[in-house]
């Protein structure tokens, strides 16, 4: 016991000096910027060592303030007058008029600074329209009838171009109408689903916000619960459902026709500069359906009462299906206020380059009460307000689409428009949230292999790149055992089993069978919701239910078609190409002249 805490005293020694090191570094650069005649605004923009990387911690920009200060370990108006900023914008911030600025009032004026520098607060008598008011109470929105559809929905090619290509938001309405998810009570959901085990989240988003997970917390600590259990225990609390959807829900939603067509031989580059040219695709369907787009991530979503997300963009296009209640949705195009806006994070949101948009970012405001005193950049900015109604898909804003889809009529003429098709039937591919994209997964493996000089991936080679770091596998007690376990499914692809796979079998192997060990050997590590939890793939059986049922559906469109005297789709049943599914140079080049 006494090694014990000689050892606990030593390293609060060590993580106290690590504090003291980088707090003498942050001083340090404070005197070398002021010496140089920086000062204010500009002071602490060079100061801010998060640009670009990550969002602030919450005691972070206070620690700034006060290294710039007397480095008393508070923000006074001494540390303020200091840095030469403005004495009424202390005074503006310090929202509880006590003569210094706590964490959370230096964070707020920290995350809005780019537009608090020239606020003009003689407004404060006489505010502008809209003050400390809901998001978008300064105007009115812009019209929004021609965003709005009802069945029959128009072909995907004329949606597309006005909505994908647009970057225009809209409304599907009465999408889920016949759907069996319309049913989906309370008590249906507990009743038939209840077992369905959910992460968990607030359900009034709190980015950086200590006390959005309040209620969460207490209820459940490793922010997880069962379906059943959460419905029994949610009522009245800021807890919300944001999970992976289970296949078993997913076959009982509609994935409307409107939304496919996206390519999967063909892809926009990102590697490219705009206009972009074309690429084969980096993930193509495994059966060497082209028309299905490409579904990165599928959500489920579930709450009562109130629920509100910050301000953000996301990187992929999304699309959100309501099956009850009713849906406020604001959409401010960024690529038109770019100027207008302070991102939290900081140099991840690209207007000139779209497709290399970073993670995603958001607006430090409060959507119930914007303040344009601070936020009078936004006064002038228009929006679009749509309302979504239960069974109705807005796109835009829990279906993530990958971000560099691109729409090939010679694909779409083999896709089975007539019908939607279940959510289940789409390969969905990410479905790992928050872990390694397994495409990335398998380029890392890839690489390791040749920087190595290996011809074959062995078991001791793959269990040294799934146990790196914080890797899931590295920690189970089974740890060895599971990983002998994926070894031996993606080996069976090789030529040689025993041998494992070689660089170039690498892509015989289906990326939802490289969603496990992307995951579980991720060296971030597990989630602090995913610990004790196993990845479970979507397997051959699965599969093969999915492609009987998009075989079904293009059946029937084939034969409708031959019906009206059309050309039938020229798609043969068991068609596959795997992960080669390629598109010639030749044809991606044609395709590109033709966009």
């Amino acid at each position: 016991s006494w090694l014990l805490g000689w050892l606990v005293l030593l390293a609060g020694g060590l993580q106290r000096q690590l504090l003291v090191t980088a707090r003498g570094r942050l001083e340090q650069q404070a005197e070398e910027l002021m010496r140089k005649g920086l000062s204010g605004y500009d002071l602490v923009d060079k100061l801010d060592m998060w640009f670009g990387q990550d969002t602030p911690p919450i005691p972070g920009p206070a620690k700034v303030l006060d290294a710039i200060g007397n480095k008393d370990g508070r923000v006074t108006l001494e540390d303020w007058t200091s840095a030469k900023l403005p004495t009424a914008h202390f005074d503006y911030f310090d929202k509880d008029s006590d003569g210094r600025l706590d964490k959370d009032e230096v964070y707020s004026w920290f995350m809005q600074r780019k537009f608090a520098r020239t606020m003009n607060l003689s407004e404060v008598d006489n505010p502008p329209k809209g003050h400390l008011q809901r998001i978008g109470s300064w105007k009115e929105p812009l019209p929004s009838e021609g965003l709005i559809y009802h069945k029959p929905y128009p072909h995907p090619r004329e949606f597309w171009k006005r909505h994908m290509d647009g970057y225009l938001p809209a409304v599907l309405k009465g999408a889920q109408h016949g759907w069996p998810c319309m049913n989906w009570t309370k008590e249906e959901l507990t009743k038939r689903f209840g077992w369905v085990d959910a992460k968990l989240e607030p359900k009034v988003e709190g980015r950086n916000n200590n006390t959005a997970y309040r209620d969460l917390d207490k209820l459940s600590p490793n922010h997880r619960l069962n379906i059943s259990d959460y419905l029994r225990l949610e009522q009245g609390k800021n807890v919300y459902v944001v999970s992976i959807i289970p296949q078993v829900m997913a076959w009982e939603v509609a994935h409307p026709s409107v939304l496919l067509c996206g390519s999967r031989s063909i892809m926009v580059d990102r590697r490219s500069k705009p206009p972009y040219k074309l690429a084969k695709h980096e993930y193509p369907h495994e059966s060497g359906h082209d028309w299905m787009t490409h579904v990165f991530e599928a959500n489920l979503w579930m709450g009562t009462g109130r629920t509100r997300s910050q301000f953000h963009y996301d990187k992929e296009w999304n699309v959100n299906c309501l099956l009850t209640g009713t849906k406020r949705w604001f959409f401010l195009n960024a690529f038109d206020h770019e100027e207008d806006i302070q991102w939290a994070r900081g140099n991840k949101f690209k207007a000139k380059n779209p497709l290399n948009n970073a993670w995603t970012d958001w607006i430090y405001l409060e959507p119930d009460s914007v303040d344009l005193i601070v936020q009078h950049k936004l006064r002038n900015a228009d929006y679009y307000e749509l309302i979504q109604e239960a069974g109705d898909y807005p796109d835009r804003c829990v279906l993530d689409v990958f971000a560099g889809e691109y729409l090939d009529e010679q694909s779409c003429s083999k896709a089975p428009l007539q019908e939607d098709l279940p959510l289940a039937a789409m390969d969905t591919l990410y479905m790992t949230q928050g872990y390694n994209d397994p495409l990335n997964h398998v380029n890392q493996i890839r690489g390791t292999m040749k920087h190595n000089g290996r011809k074959h991936l062995s078991l001791k080679l793959f269990t040294k790149i799934v146990s790196e770091g914080d890797a899931i596998l590295s920690r189970v007690k089974d740890g060895k055992k599971r990983i002998k376990k994926i070894w031996e499914l993606i080996s069976s692809y090789a030529e040689d089993p025993a041998k494992g796979l070689t660089v170039d079998e690498l892509k015989k192997v289906p990326l939802r069978l490289w969603c496990k060990p992307a995951a579980e050997g991720d060296p971030e590590g597990a989630l602090p919701c995913d610990n004790g939890e196993e990845y479970h793939f979507c397997d051959d059986s699965e599969y093969k239910k999915m492609e009987d049922v998009v075989q079904e559906h293009l059946a029937r469109s084939a034969a409708s078609t031959q019906k009206e005297g059309e050309k039938p789709p020229e798609e043969a049943a068991g068609s596959s190409s795997g992960l080669g599914s390629q598109v010639g140079e030749r044809e991606a080049e044609e395709q590109q002249n033709r966009r």
